[in-house]
């Protein structure tokens, strides 16, 4: 089976970035680019969320990116990965890529650092923005699918690149194929990362380990939950499930595993210590650039030997004493 070059080989330990080479000919003829950009996995409860962008001169859009360029969810699988091969065999021509937000990542970023998923998903587009621009390809006008208010998202957008057209609308990855064609490069990359998970964690015990689907909390995936809870693992979870989601959370209290109030109220003690905070500083810095600030106000540090430990091992002892007391304290 093909392996696309943005699917990244053995276990995602962290979140990453793949950009296809810049095409040269947009290098040379500086023509004015149109640039897309979509995301995928924003609702599934395992797996990573996977930005795409794609970008080509406007001369040549129609001929490149044409009407079979749909939103990645109403194509099938074949259709998507044929549209993505046409994209790789025009690499001089278009340009393409993905940010891809590891499932632990957006969760101690969502509870250690207070940043929720739609300024995940702003800093994340900003980021692929940003750094096609600094490749010096003439991007001119930019497309995206809003993630909230269009009209603020696409305020925010502007402030940040105030030489662009930009265009924020919903369901955009239905009406400019420079939005379907990021859609289909991030669902197809999303689609074989979870597909092809290596887990990182060796004392698992389901038999059915890969039978969890798409993902998304549907009574299948809710079962996989059920079945692979591991007191001793950072969240509870293996490394695939963003485990500060609520029907993930709702397991751990039918186990008996935390209280009533972690439910709606999720609290990691220990995560400011023993987690990697690389991809946490980037979206927080990019936060700063648009006038957002952690709540608390606080610089967070990791202490050294607290993260090798985490990286080799991601079992996290105090989660576990501290939530099995206050289980018993509500008992």
């Amino acid at each position: 089976m093909y392996k696309f070059p943005s699917v990244r080989t053995g276990p995602m330990t962290e979140s990453y970035t793949y950009y296809s080479p810049t095409p040269k000919t947009l290098l040379m003829t500086k023509e004015p680019c149109v640039l897309g950009i979509d995301e995928a996995g924003r609702g599934p409860v395992l797996g990573p969320m996977c930005f795409g962008v794609a970008y080509c001169a406007i001369s040549k859009y129609e001929t490149l990116i044409d009407l079979e360029f749909k939103d990645s969810k109403k194509l099938n699988e074949k259709t998507r990965e044929s549209l993505l091969q046409r994209i790789i065999t025009n690499q001089d021509d278009i340009g393409w890529g993905v940010h891809c937000l590891s499932p632990q990542d957006i969760s101690t970023m969502t509870i250690r650092d207070n940043i929720n998923l739609n300024k995940q998903s702003h800093s994340s587009t900003i980021q692929l923005i940003r750094e096609i621009i600094n490749t010096n390809v003439n991007v001119e006008k930019i497309y995206v699918d809003t993630v909230g208010s269009p009209e603020k998202y696409q305020n925010l957008l502007k402030a940040q690149f105030p030489q662009q057209t930009i265009i924020v609308e919903k369901a955009a990855d239905d009406k400019f194929p420079i939005v379907s064609a990021a859609s289909i490069c991030a669902k197809i990359t999303r689609d074989h990362i979870l597909r092809d998970w290596s887990f990182i964690e060796n004392d698992l015990t389901d038999p059915d380990l890969y039978d969890y689907g798409s993902g998304y909390p549907n009574e299948k995936t809710k079962q996989w939950l059920k079945r692979n809870v591991y007191p001793h693992l950072l969240g509870f979870y293996p490394s695939i499930v963003r485990w500060h989601w609520k029907p993930a959370r709702q397991i751990l209290y039918d186990k008996g595993l935390i209280s009533s109030d972690q439910i709606d109220n999720c609290t990691w003690p220990g995560i400011e210590d023993s987690t990697d905070q690389s991809t946490s500083k980037k979206i927080k810095s990019s936060n700063t650039d648009i006038g957002t600030k952690n709540k608390t106000g606080r610089k967070k540090t990791t202490r050294g030997k607290e993260k090798k430990v985490i990286e080799k091992d991601p079992s996290n002892h105090s989660i576990k004493k501290y939530l099995t007391r206050k289980c018993k304290e509500t008992s």
